[in-house]
């Protein structure tokens, strides 16, 4: 059996290792600033590793809404998901304000990788070749946390030390650019010292392959095309990653350490470190989940025939009575939806899905599908009632070829090596070629085409991922897709899945959940989280768009 890095169990021992006393919060909103380190810490390699080892929560993972975590909820913020969570449903209606937005004002993560720059020197015959890599492991946290940061608040202060009191600690802005810069250069350092991959208990830490799936994100969002290329052609290059065979159990712990793993945020039974997707995003009935984050009608609609037509509806073989039978089979490996038969439900008298009757899961239900459906991909359908031990996979290779073939494009247009990324893809889900689906939907194949092609191939890959929000931002698409009515299914057909019998009706009109209103460049960033600039002693000020 692999022994695997166990995040949450160093993060528990590592609280019991500093010392504290009470003071007013500052404007990074960061524990107190005359927090000191235990003085017999330091003196040994192991200490290195295990301060080390907590930086690793605040990488992106499932189950927390905020504090450097919770991507499944950013699901619910774009137009895949819905979120019976308020805060997360406020950014999802554009009706958030700089009172809710703090979740990722999260500066403690890198008030402690500068304890670590000014520490990890005073450790007596400490190896080189470790430390080397440590320091590549905090650099990766540094460049990720403030890149989450600047891509959803702009302009954020960009610390460059371990400040030590709350007056030197008020800086102002950084101006997203420099920020980013900063980024780069740490993630820069970071592919230079990191090991391509690790063995033993060193399993799961952040490899070479992980900082340039980072750094490739990073360049994407910046638009800068040929960096974003470069790094994803490296990344491809190594050799090291492969897709998973299957898409649906890539998702599941078969797929932890996998090709296509690049990096997780692992969780283990037993050790209070379970994740918590089961609850937020399962059905209440086949899942014991709770309908916390749910797909929306419309991500539904946008998944192609099984014969690529798109949309669905155009296919000769659509069925109005079965619109979720022949489609494209990630949909299956995703979403629960009307009539659906899931093999792995908790009881076996009770595997069908139907938020029409099942009593849990029924529209309208205190924990009922928001829209009629439920989320099946990322929910470990091995141990739902620990709410799931399967990792949150963070970044993976299927997402490092999309990241090439939109690059590619943006750059030269569809190549050759542009279909073939997008067709490793669609081969693994068992979906007709690129080609094919331009000719079997008449198009002509061009740049602007195949953009439009990319972007709804990322949606489909990465739904459930929290990654479509991010998107939405970069594109500048949220006038068009976040602004509007979201509606439950339209089951007005009638589905021939659903029984009649015994009282039970199959139909269900479409039926406004929420208005939401992104009419305003503003909700392109987050507002600065009004904590900090009460905090900060008149040196913050709003961003220009909120003000």
């Amino acid at each position: 059996m692999k022994q695997v890095l166990n995040i949450k169990i160093y993060m528990a021992v590592l609280g019991m290792l500093t010392l504290g006393v009470s003071c007013k919060k500052d404007l990074l909103d960061q524990p107190p600033l005359n927090q000191v380190t235990d003085q017999t810490y330091w003196n040994q390699p192991s200490d290195a590793v295990l301060f080390v080892t907590n930086l690793y929560t605040v990488l992106p993972q499932a189950g927390i809404n905020g504090n450097g975590g919770g991507f499944d909820y950013y699901e619910g913020m774009s137009d895949n998901g819905i979120c019976r969570d308020q805060t997360t449903r406020r950014f999802g209606n554009s009706t958030q304000d700089p009172t809710i937005s703090g979740g990722e004002w999260v500066y403690t993560p890198i008030k402690q990788a500068y304890e670590y720059f000014e520490n990890v020197g005073r450790i007596p015959n400490m190896d080189t070749a470790l430390q080397s890599r440590l320091n590549g492991e905090v650099d990766f946290v540094l460049a990720y946390r403030y890149f989450i940061m600047a891509t959803l608040y702009g302009d954020v202060p960009l610390v460059t030390k371990n400040y030590t009191n709350a007056t030197e600690s008020n800086i102002p802005l950084t101006a997203h650019a420099i920020v980013i810069d900063s980024v780069i250069q740490w993630l820069n350092s970071s592919v230079a010292l990191l090991p391509l991959s690790y063995s033993g208990s060193d399993l799961g830490r952040i490899t070479k392959g992980a900082a340039l799936a980072l750094r490739c994100r990073v360049y994407l969002y910046q638009n800068n095309w040929a960096a974003a290329a470069a790094d994803a052609q490296a990344i491809m290059n190594l050799q090291l990653y492969h897709l998973y065979p299957d898409y649906y159990s890539f998702f599941q712990k078969d797929g932890d350490y996998s090709a296509e793993d690049i990096l997780h945020y692992g969780y283990a039974l037993g050790s209070n470190t379970q994740n918590n997707m089961a609850a937020i995003l399962g059905s209440k009935d086949l899942e014991k989940g709770q309908n916390v984050m749910d797909p929306t009608a419309e991500l539904v609609d946008d998944y192609e025939s099984a014969n690529g037509y798109y949309p669905y509806t155009s296919d000769p073989a659509y069925n109005p009575h079965a619109p979720w039978s022949n489609r494209d089979p990630r949909l299956t490996a995703s979403i629960l939806y009307p009539g659906v038969i899931f093999p792995y439900a908790q009881f076996s008298y009770l595997n069908q899905y139907d938020p029409f009757n099942n009593t849990g899961d029924r529209i309208g239900a205190q924990q009922g599908a928001l829209a009629g459906y439920s989320w099946c991909k990322n929910v470990d359908h091995y141990d739902y009632i620990h709410n799931g031990v399967n990792s949150w996979k963070s970044f993976r290779y299927g997402e490092v070829l999309l990241n090439y073939a939109e690059a590619e494009n943006e750059l030269v247009g569809p190549t050759a090596p542009v279909l073939a990324a997008l067709d490793s893809i669609r081969s693994r889900a068992h979906m007709p070629s690129t080609a094919q689906f331009f000719t079997t939907n008449h198009l002509s194949m061009d740049q602007v085409s195949m953009r439009t092609f990319i972007r709804h191939e990322r949606r489909i890959e990465l739904a459930g991922e929290g990654l479509r929000y991010f998107d939405i931002l970069r594109w500048k698409i949220g006038q068009q897709v976040l602004n509007g009515g979201i509606y439950t299914v339209d089951a007005s057909a009638g589905v021939s899945a659903i029984s009649t019998a015994n009282g039970n009706i199959n139909t269900f009109p479409k039926t406004l959940i929420e208005n939401r209103y992104f009419n305003n460049d503003k909700f392109y960033v987050w507002p600065i989280p009004q904590s900090a600039i009460d905090a900060s002693n008149g040196v913050l000020v709003q961003n220009a768009l909120w003000k």
